[in-house]
């Protein structure tokens, strides 16, 4: 019977490529016939000049939940993480994050080790922030099950931030967000391959997109001409890890021949190396944005600025940030990266209990 329904599932997103494809060629603009979920959005308002260069920035893991929402509730003050650095969000033409809860007032505490879950007025400081794309696809955002994961969705969209990686069925989770950043054409892909499973999208059953490689590849591989830019972003890695692991390694390689243009990783809540490989860019962990854990490491981050020109990714620069005592992100001194990726030794023999 398991065999049956894995053929069935990936037998029905075979079946809806080869009819995406005959609708979506390279000629066609990329709004033409997304699936239901799905949406091309246009980061720079209408009337604005034409460039020829752009910016897209990057952020690390975003936690509104917990003591972070508290600390907002309290000064009743929703865009209070993102003030120190606000000059720097708004110099980009595009922004995303990893938004680690859903933003909803619905749904059921599933009592997971730990269940997030934000006040939907975090959206205003979201909104006043600047970002146009936050991926939903991690082990959080199914804390409050699927009823507060689709309402997180909707009230995203309802915002203009686009959110990736999670839908109402797997077609809808797994197929690439276009977004449009005046002439240029960028894809998202999103993905988590850490425990909850059964957050995963189904068929018919809300929930995010599980990181299967051969899945993944074969979504870069359809997205890839219909876009400049393909972007990747997984949820995976060892927490407090310092360095990738080597199928995280082996996998992004993949991917980047694949056609992904660049890999921006998060879940380890530290920073790990930033790789070049065939002229693209992975970063195997941004480390956390926003978010208030205890350990020293989890309260410095990556925010990666990336330059296209003409269509091309040309450079990737990574700027540095630290959280302070009040969970707001600002710029840190600038330290030397490693250029190669270190692999992991090991699992941490224990996790952050702040996690």
């Amino acid at each position: 019977m398991r065999i049956k329904k894995h053929l069935v599932r990936w037998g029905f997103l075979a079946a809806v490529a080869v009819a995406s494809f005959c609708g979506l060629s390279p000629l066609t603009h990329p709004q033409s016939s997304p699936p239901p979920g799905s949406s091309t959005q246009n980061a720079v308002a209408p009337g604005v000049p034409e460039k020829r260069q752009y910016t897209l920035l990057f952020t690390g893991d975003i936690m509104l939940s917990r003591t972070v929402g508290s600390f907002m509730e309290a000064r009743k003050d929703w865009s209070l993480p993102f003030r120190l650095i606000s000059d720097t969000l708004h110099d980009a033409d595009l922004r995303y994050c990893n938004l680690e809860c859903p933003v909803s007032d619905r749904g059921r505490n599933l009592h997971h080790l730990y269940s997030f879950r934000a006040d939907p007025r975090v959206i205003d400081g979201l909104k006043a922030a600047g970002f146009n794309v936050a991926s939903q696809a991690n082990n959080h955002t199914y804390d409050w099950g699927p009823e507060a994961l689709m309402d997180s969705l909707d009230r995203l969209r309802a915002a203009g931030i686009q959110p990736v990686g999670a839908g109402q069925n797997i077609l809808a989770a797994h197929y690439p967000l276009l977004v449009k950043v005046g002439s240029l054409r960028i894809a998202f892909l999103a993905y988590v391959n850490i425990d909850p499973k059964e957050a995963a999208a189904g068929v018919d059953r809300p929930g995010v997109a599980w990181l299967d490689p051969t899945q993944a590849l074969t979504d870069i591989r359809f997205a890839r001409p219909l876009a400049d830019i393909v972007l990747v972003c997984p949820h995976w890695g060892v927490e407090y890890a310092l360095q990738p692991t080597r199928e995280q390694v082996d996998l992004a390689h993949q991917m980047i021949d694949a056609g992904a243009d660049m890999i921006v990783g998060s879940h380890p809540h530290v920073v790990q190396p930033v790789e070049k490989y065939h002229d693209r860019w992975i970063a195997y962990s941004l480390g956390n944005f926003i978010f208030d854990q205890e350990g020293p490491n989890t309260h410095r981050g990556l925010m990666l600025k990336a330059t296209v020109r003409d269509q091309h990714l040309i450079d990737v620069q990574s700027i540095p940030i630290d959280i302070n005592s009040a969970f707001q992100a600002k710029l840190a001194p600038v330290k030397a990266n490693s250029p190669h990726p270190v692999l992991a030794a090991k699992v941490p023999s224990s996790p952050d209990p702040a996690k």
